[in-house]
């Protein structure tokens, strides 16, 4: 693994991408080598991750445009990891960790209205430790991209305790947690244009992607395979594609769940499903149907984004439907006029939205339903008072930011001075999905650096903080009074974090793109992952961080 220069720090409290420059890396290893050039285990960290990087406007960092794929333009910032070593990617044998929004023992938790909210503080897995301090471990570089082509999606990432699985350019890879070998890989010839944020039941994921870079007339090849695999092993159990009505050409889509046996997938074209374990077809768009499935939130429940009418002037429903029939059992028909639709969670069933016009940041309004699809209350996020990212309008399972747990809805206010008076910083709040109203508690309110939460640990929550480097705090769901579990002071050049695949599990911290970006030909190497961990972790060496 060839190794970037050394490079400053970038400023304190900035989200944002550093310039895009330097030469492509040389992508995933063949087996057993792990990411890059052959190289035992992890690289040595680095001095600084690439140049300085302008603040922010606004957020996380600013958006970058996008090509889009066949549905409408994302606004994800084009990230392309500026500088790192060899890596340790997680994904396949133990805890199914990715599974937290289900168990997947079951076909979307029964029959009825669901689980009656309230709040139940479960016990966190993620223990605090002595000593959080964490050292760099090394990342991915950027594969060279297909010809022509300036930026390429690779959506999807998988985390257990023993192995991290990564979507790139032309292939899955499964690696290491320990040592950042090679397990296994599995191709995948053309984009990825979705994952699933879940790990069903028996260790399966689902992405969503093309079957070749370019189709005949050049133009990149739409998302119509769907393929379900085995993290631990990699083993592809099948792939899929469905018509609809009397087309020649397979219908594509952009976006995938899980939810019990159910792999739901969305797109332009409306929704289908299959058996989680089979491939066998549950249900496909029908041709000339004026309503369609935009997509679906999965876990415990299977929720769809239903949309009827023309375009421009569509009426959404929020529906709980059975994962096996795709039938609802329930339906909330939402206000005329609301756009870019978000399922923030299924149990209990919170979608976000933006009322009006589309805004920079996506969920300008969060609807909290009860088990029958009843409002239980509505939750305003101005823009430019909050930092989340919901801003894929095609997209309704990839609200980032945005965490709901003990009937609660955590969310990251705008930045604001510190009381350094240097650095920039900001809160975590937590509403009362049965109210609307904000609990009194505040997170985050000391820190020199902006922290947003990304998911749940019991009845704690877990964030990502950028203070003088990485940190990873785990806050009290009732106090939001927090405890460090990882501080690095290296930082991932070049990643948006909250624009990020992030997965936390026992000390480790792994931080992926799901869009690279071509390198220039000056300039360092660019890293599509980044792994840090705690010090206390067996089989990782121990390194000054």
């Amino acid at each position: 693994m060839t190794q970037p220069p050394p490079g400053p720090s970038e400023p304190q409290g900035q989200f944002g991408p550093p310039p895009l420059a330097g030469p492509p890396g040389e992508g995933f290893g063949p087996p057993g080598e792990g990411f890059g050039p052959p190289q035992a285990g992890f690289g040595p960290p680095q001095a600084g991750f690439g140049p300085p990087v302008p603040p922010p406007v606004g957020g996380f960092g600013p958006p970058a445009p996008v090509p889009p794929p066949p549905s409408k333009p994302r606004r994800r910032t084009a990230v392309v990891i500026a500088s790192v070593a060899a890596l340790a990617l997680v994904a396949g044998g133990g805890a199914w960790y990715v599974a937290a929004r289900g168990d997947g023992s079951d076909d979307g938790g029964g029959k009825g209205g669901g689980k009656k909210p309230g709040p139940a503080y479960a016990q966190p897995k993620e223990a605090v430790p002595a000593d959080p301090k964490a050292t760099f471990h090394g990342g991915a570089p950027v594969p060279a991209l297909p010809k022509k082509e300036s930026t390429w999606p690779v959506k999807g990432s998988w985390l257990t305790d023993e192995v991290y699985v990564k979507s790139s350019v032309a292939k899955i890879s499964g690696l290491d947690a320990a040592t950042g070998q090679t397990r296994w890989t599995l191709p995948k010839p053309g984009q990825s244009c979705g994952g699933s944020p879940e790990i069903g039941a028996g260790g399966i994921a689902v992405v969503v992607f093309a079957p070749a870079t370019h189709d005949k007339k050049g133009f990149r090849a739409p998302c119509t395979q769907v393929m379900a695999f085995k993290v631990a092993t990699g083993e592809k159990l099948w792939t899929k594609s469905v018509r609809v009505g009397y087309q020649t050409e397979k219908t594509a889509f952009n976006q995938v769940a899980i939810s019990g046996r159910t792999a739901a997938v969305g797109g332009l074209y409306g929704g289908a499903a299959f058996d989680l374990r089979t491939g066998e077809l549950r249900w496909k768009p029908r041709s000339g149907d004026t309503c369609r499935d935009v997509g679906y939130g999965g876990g415990a429940r299977l929720v769809a984004i239903r949309t009827c009418g023309d375009y421009g002037a569509e009426k959404y429903t929020v529906q709980d439907i059975d994962p096996r029939s795709g039938k609802p059992r329930w339906s909330h028909k939402l206000p005329g006029g609301v756009k870019n639709l978000n399922v923030i969670s299924t149990d209990p069933v919170v979608v976000g939205l933006d009322s009006g016009e589309i805004t920079g940041h996506g969920a300008s309004d969060v609807f909290a339903l009860d088990g029958r699809g009843k409002l239980r209350s509505k939750i305003a996020l101005p823009e430019g008072k909050y930092l989340h990212d919901c801003g894929d309008t095609s997209v309704v399972n990839d609200c980032r930011a945005l965490v709901v747990g003990n009937d609660r809805l955590y969310a990251p206010t705008a930045r604001r001075d510190a009381k350094d008076g240097i650095s920039t910083t900001n809160d975590i709040l937590a509403f009362s999905l049965a109210t609307g109203r904000t609990t009194g508690q505040r997170g985050n309110t000391d820190s020199n650096g902006p922290t947003f939460p990304f998911r749940m640990d019991g009845g704690n929550v877990l964030a990502y903080r950028d203070q003088l480097g990485v940190q990873v705090v785990t806050l009290d769901g009732r106090t939001l009074k927090e405890k460090k579990l990882l501080v690095s002071t290296k930082r991932p050049g070049g990643l948006v974090p909250v624009e990020s695949e992030l997965h936390f599990v026992d000390g480790r911290l792994y931080m992926s793109t799901d869009l690279v970006a071509k390198s220039s030909a000056k300039g360092p190497e660019r890293f599509m992952m980044y792994v840090f961990a705690r010090k206390d972790q067996k089989g990782q060496r121990d390194q000054k961080g």
